[in-house]
């Protein structure tokens, strides 16, 4: 194989990877399926990190 015909079959192999990893980017996107649903009214807030103590002492 010639040094074109190698760089080309890696590109092929870059994009189709990139591209899978758009579409599954796509499908996690699509938000909650019907069973994972919060029984509340409103969205289900969530906890990303930080303090898990006050920053200063209760009164």
């Amino acid at each position: 194989m010639t040094v074109t015909t190698v760089v080309r079959k890696a590109g092929a192999i870059v994009a189709a990877a990139m591209l899978i990893g758009m579409l599954a980017g796509c499908v996690s996107d699509m938000g909650p399926t019907a069973t994972s649903q919060s029984s509340g009214d409103g969205p289900q807030m969530r906890y990303y990190g930080g303090p898990k103590s006050p920053m200063w002492p209760a009164q």
